[in-house]
């Protein structure tokens, strides 16, 4: 190395060698990259076995504001490490573009570098506030509905399911009954709901606390949605995934909405 260098870096005496003032400061700076180096590599490590940095989630408006939302602070309490965003957007977020690591969503993913699994059914039923109730009487049958305030969701605009005004369409053979007013949102519809402005279809995981909404034509079975985890076949072995994955079916298995 000295001569490569063309450098002394020792200096050679009867009991043995010292280093000179360049090989000083080349063993210091290779103790450094060296201290570098293991960091580097103790980091790696821990990446693998202890989660940390960023994980965006990408969900629909109304999962994510009244289910997901109440427990995220459960999984950052375990994973202080962890830096989680929670994008809510009916509209369906393509994981491809890295706005969101994973998804929790209704549609099936078609795309073949996806990975997904089932997680869990969104069953649909017809809802009312007991003032709205009380005050326009509870239809006994699905005609009665034609006689009833019914909010939906908004004409034109993404949905995050198919089917979504059946309310509209239940029972009848032609024409479609005529919404109070439409929201492109199944949160702010189930906001108007609680506030007596009628009746409408919603997802009964968002009305289990919600005391003050009955169930209506409990007989009337709504449209049910299979939901989706999904992720990148890039982001299959990221431990970030698998701790929030196991949460989220943790959190999920006395599902029974």
């Amino acid at each position: 190395l000295e001569i490569d260098l063309k450098t002394p870096l020792f200096i050679r005496h009867q009991k043995g060698v010292r280093l000179t003032e360049h090989g000083e400061y080349l063993f210091n700076t290779v103790s450094k990259i060296n201290f570098s180096i293991s960091d580097f590599e103790k980091k790696l490590i821990d990446k693998k076995t202890k989660p940390v940095g960023k994980l965006t989630i990408s969900t629909t408006v109304g999962f994510g504001s009244t289910w997901l939302t109440p427990r995220i602070n459960k999984f950052t309490d375990q994973y202080p490490d962890m830096d989680i965003s929670l994008l809510m957007s009916d509209e369906e977020i393509d994981l491809s573009t890295r706005l969101a690591d994973i998804a929790v969503r209704v549609k099936k993913p078609t795309q073949a570098n996806f990975i997904f699994k089932k997680f869990v059914n969104f069953h649909n039923h017809i809802y009312g506030s007991s003032d709205y109730l009380q005050s326009f009487g509870i239809p006994r049958n699905v005609n009665d509905l034609d006689k009833h305030s019914l909010i939906c969701f908004g004409s034109g605009l993404p949905s995050p399911i198919s089917n979504i005004d059946w309310i509209l369409k239940v029972g009848k053979k032609s024409l479609k009954r005529r919404p109070k007013f439409r929201v492109n949102s199944i949160y702010g519809i189930s906001l108007a709901v609680e506030k007596g402005a009628g009746l409408a279809s919603l997802p009964d995981y968002m009305v289990a606390e919600k005391s003050n909404l009955v169930r209506i034509l409990p007989n009337l079975e709504g449209p049910s949605y299979q939901t989706y985890f999904v992720y990148t076949e890039a982001f299959k072995n990221d431990r970030r995934l698998e701790v929030f994955r196991d949460f989220l079916f943790n959190e999920a298995k006395d599902w029974h909405y």
